[in-house]
């Protein structure tokens, strides 16, 4: 890898390593308002000393060795020369892109794994296992890249992920496959949430969000083409494998352009001094809490009922090691890997819990809606997934457009308000959707509650960014991103067992009517492409798409909820106003 030496020079204009880059700072608060007595102090890149600076000026400094010159409000990426700039963003964006294509791509390839395995009862846990580590260890990858560094824990990450892909692609069992989907969630988790730590590092947060907002968009698009992506390869000569075996050559294409073009300065300090600074015990008990917890929804109302000893013993036991995990890292580590002082911190504590409840209000749509076409149009998984683009493209319209609006104004706590406001009309509007809506209704719907989201997705997260001291950014970003899955799965929990209860119910109605057909109606319940068999009869078959729709219609209420509650946090917070300057978010 190209030093960092050799490109600070050039980029930042500061002094000839990326020592200087983070050891000639100091702390300025001046330029923040009145209004933001709970947001700490913030580090900002001022230098010294008299250096040469890009386009041959010189920097100048006051009596305080503040950076008053102009060169003084550049960030990292727009001293990059632009080619640098260009396959920069490419390579982050091909790490977003793999990492967010692997959550939903399996879902339109499961059936036909299955069957290759003869393995029906176990499918599920293709999914739930990357699901599992990929939440699990999200969280840390931030204080970690804080100790070994942004690029090496991102490449770690991406080898690990490729691995995984391996693994599955060449998998000669379903428990072979699935612990390879388990790995490559040990390798996603980190791609993500440090893409957005990186742009972090190297943007100023006045212009941060319209760049922030092209991964937002990566993300939204490839969720979408999972599906349409795993159908298209499991339906073609390549077959399922594929669906594994893809990510290799964009993943290799990844590492090698961030390899060459992607220079941050480094954590200084041999291995075994970094390896003394990690926060084992934390780790360990973190991982342990979440991952019972996180068996239990899944278990919840599937493979156990709720009120059963397996699912109750791992929510309770779940709980209580989180709790005790809030403890060690208040009490134990000297550099704990989630710092108990960010959640006192106003707006960063309500600006993640509204990422939580976003969490559930995103994924909501994006796993039920498909449900809904599958039932009342028998729409296959690509067609299922192309009907959710209503949903995703405004999403990515109004993370951009609001990006860019932040930069322009400095204002991102009223666009929270608004959008979360539209999203709670949105989600509420779902539930109008029944056997006879129009496609321009649906679109219409989906439209809604996409701008919503759209409009809070990247604003949030500057918000915390902006409130949260320099040194916790990076642990600031990944958890941010991690409770917005965590959000996710306790909705779904939620929203499946609304289903399943409401869904029961009606069918039990369906087969008082049709008394002959109640093993058929019984199978429906989990299967909703029974409905379309040929054996099924004209009347049947519309009492059931009836009965679906009903059901699905609590469940669309449930997801109200998550959106007002964002709303409520998003009124509870204060301005913080943003920096026109580079911040130091790497340490050494």
């Amino acid at each position: 890898m190209a030093s960092a030496e050799s490109d600070a020079p050039r980029g930042l204009g500061v002094a000839s390593s990326s020592h200087d880059l983070t050891s000639h700072t100091s702390i300025s608060s001046n330029d923040r308002t009145a209004d933001k007595a709970d947001a700490p102090e913030k580090e900002e890149l001022n230098v010294e000393t008299t250096v040469d600076v890009p386009n041959g000026l010189e920097k100048e400094v006051n009596e305080r060795g503040e950076d008053i010159s102009a060169s003084g409000n550049k960030s990292m990426l727009s001293a990059m020369p632009k080619q640098r700039q260009i396959m920069t963003f490419f390579a982050l964006a091909l790490a977003v892109f793999i990492a967010s294509l692997d959550q939903t791509i399996v879902a339109s390839s499961m059936p036909a794994i299955a069957e290759h395995f003869n393995a029906l009862s176990s499918v599920n846990w293709i999914a739930t296992s990357f699901l599992l580590a990929s939440t699990a260890l999200q969280p840390l990858y931030g204080r970690l890249s804080d100790i070994f560094g942004r690029i090496e824990t991102l490449m770690v990450g991406l080898m690990i992920f490729l691995v995984g892909s391996a693994v599955s692609g060449a998998a000669t069992s379903i428990n072979m496959l699935i612990a390879g989907r388990a790995v490559q969630g040990l390798g996603a988790s980190s791609l993500i949430s440090l893409v957005m730590v990186i742009v972090s590092d190297i943007t100023i947060e006045r212009d941060r969000g319209k760049f922030a907002s092209v991964f937002s968009s990566v993300w939204a698009i490839s969720s979408v083409l999972g599906p349409v992506l795993g159908g298209v390869f499991t339906e073609s000569s390549a077959g399922w494998r594929w669906v594994f075996y893809f990510s290799l050559p964009v993943g290799a294409v990844a590492g090698v352009v961030i390899f060459v073009f992607l220079n941050l300065p480094r954590p200084r300090g041999s291995l075994m001094q970094k390896l003394k600074r990690v926060d084992f015990i934390g780790i360990v008990v973190l991982i342990a809490g979440v991952v019972m917890f996180l068996l239990a929804l899944n278990f919840g109302g599937k493979d156990y009922p709720w009120v059963s000893a397996p699912v109750l013993c791992l929510l309770l036991i779940g709980l209580a090691v989180i709790g005790a995990f809030v403890v060690v890292e208040w009490k134990l580590p000297a550099e704990p890997i989630m710092p108990m002082r960010l959640f006192q911190n106003r707006n960063v504590g309500l600006l993640l819990t509204l990422n939580l409840f976003m969490g559930g209000a995103l994924f909501g749509p994006t796993f039920y809606i498909p449900i809904y076409f599958s039932v009342v149009q028998n729409a296959g998984a690509i067609s299922s997934g192309l009907h959710l683009l209503p949903f995703m493209l405004p999403i990515s319209a109004m993370s951009i457009s609001c990006g860019y609006f932040t930069a322009k104004t400095g204002r991102y706590r009223e666009q929270i308000w608004i959008g979360s406001a539209i999203l709670t009309l949105g989600l509420g509007l779902l539930a109008l959707l029944d056997e006879h809506s129009s496609l321009g209704k649906s679109i219409g719907i989906l439209i809604v509650s996409g701008l919503g989201i759209g409009m809070c997705i990247q604003t949030s997260m500057i918000g915390v960014q902006t409130a949260t001291e320099p040194r916790d950014m990076a642990t600031a970003t990944t958890m941010f991103v991690s409770l917005r899955t965590l959000g996710g799965t306790i909705g779904l929990a939620i929203f499946q067992t609304v289903l399943q209860n409401t869904l029961k119910s009606q069918m039990k109605k369906v087969a008082t009517q049709f008394p002959e057909f109640a093993k058929l109606i019984a199978a429906a319940v989990d299967n909703q492409t029974v409905i379309y068999s040929d054996s099924v009869p004209v009347e049947l078959k519309q009492a059931m798409i009836s009965a679906y729709t009903h059901a699905l219609r609590p469940v669309f209420y449930s997801m109200i909820p998550f959106g007002a509650l964002m709303l409520v946090c998003a009124l509870l917070c204060k301005h913080i106003p943003l920096r026109t300057r580079m911040t130091k978010t790497i340490s050494e």
